[in-house]
């Protein structure tokens, strides 16, 4: 996420940024393959489940304007990755393509109800056949103010990374509400940096730091989503044997800062730490989901104009400041195109890999 300069939030120095348009053709929407392209204007139905709530309601993707962003290049790295990068100029691999045409797939977003987890739901319902359980901590906020249709693809749990109970029993809504013990996504999306003015976060100094913000950021940045794939890693299983089904994958968004090699700036103390813990948790985890079939991966979004970044923005430059459109799509091509080789790996935006 943002980086700070010389003691003040001024520029991005280390924006995970990415794609170069001689390298991928990003600025030409229309000449990608179908499966790279953000579908707009398909109807989504949304489900609304608080535990009962029967709420239904359902939206149509916007016209994006995502086709018409062009990313500045991805800033070299200090150190080395001891991964390689992912190539987005390859075809969906197989595994990709059949997680991406069953019907009865599942995908798993939380911080589902604002900025880049929105936009992975909306995305995943266009650009998949399964259905997308849609997480966040207040289901009743998970507005949709479009057109209604009647389905379900999209079902609005409780989840609260701070409240283990919410985390325990996601496993057992899941088999209730949609009636299957599969899943074969988990994006863990949801995070907290702080506005350094209402919040003791993002900390630019020792003085600054706070034993109950330190708590709660790594409570949501790491202790929570590690903890959802404990509890959904028996969900994501398949048999050493069986190479028909797809491999599964979990998604950990984390961030450039959580870097050690690239940290050069100092800064953002509790924001940092929290992300290289997320890494390395990808990075043990990885081993051991890689022997029941399930990948996992770490990715840095860059600088998404969202939410958690909107304190920050103007001091962003300009043209540096992604549409979530744009990240959600980077994201999704990337695991698409990733392989046995990549699990366990930082990547930003463009696939390229990050060390830790």
């Amino acid at each position: 996420m943002l980086m700070r300069k010389s003691g003040t939030l001024a520029g991005v120095m280390e924006l995970t940024l990415f794609l170069r348009m001689a390298r991928t053709g990003f600025g030409m929407m229309t000449a990608l393959p179908y499966h790279r392209r953000l579908m707009t204007n398909a109807p989504i139905a949304i489900n609304h489940n608080s535990g009962g709530s029967g709420l239904t309601s359902s939206f149509r993707l916007q016209s994006s304007t995502t086709s018409s962003f062009v990313p500045p290049d991805p800033p070299a790295s200090k150190g080395t990755s001891v991964f390689s990068d992912v190539d987005l100029n390859m075809a969906p691999t197989a595994d990709a393509e059949g997680r991406n045409g069953d019907e009865d797939a599942v995908f798993v977003v939380t911080g589902a109800n604002r900025g880049i987890g929105f936009e992975m739901v909306k995305a995943l319902a266009c650009r998949t056949k399964g259905r997308i359980v849609a997480c966040c901590r207040k289901p009743a906020e998970f507005s949709l103010d479009d057109s209604l249709f009647p389905s379900s693809r999209v079902t609005v749990m409780e989840l609260d990374l701070e409240r283990q109970e919410t985390i325990d029993s996601l496993k057992d809504r899941i088999e209730e509400e949609l009636g299957t013990d599969r899943v074969d996504g988990l994006f863990n999306v949801a995070g907290i940096l702080g506005d350094g003015k209402t919040t003791p976060g993002p900390e630019r100094s020792l003085a600054m730091l706070n034993r109950s913000w330190i708590d709660k950021t790594m409570a949501i940045n790491v202790i929570g989503p590690v903890m959802l794939v404990q509890a959904l890693a028996p969900m994501m299983k398949r048999s050493r044997k069986d190479t028909s089904t797809p491999r599964s994958i979990v998604v950990n968004v984390s961030a450039r800062v959580g870097s050690i090699s690239d940290n050069g700036l100092g800064g953002w103390y509790s924001y940092r730490f929290s992300k290289s813990a997320l890494n390395q948790a990808t990075r043990t985890m990885a081993h051991e989901l890689k022997r029941q079939g399930t990948y996992a991966i770490a990715v840095h979004p860059g600088t998404t104009e969202t939410d958690l970044s909107r304190p920050f923005h103007s001091n962003v430059k300009k043209g540096s400041l992604f549409p979530p459109e744009f990240t959600v799509k980077q994201i999704l091509d990337i695991i698409d195109c990733m392989n046995a080789t990549h699990t366990g790996g930082l990547y930003d935006w463009s696939g390229k890999a990050i060390p830790f």
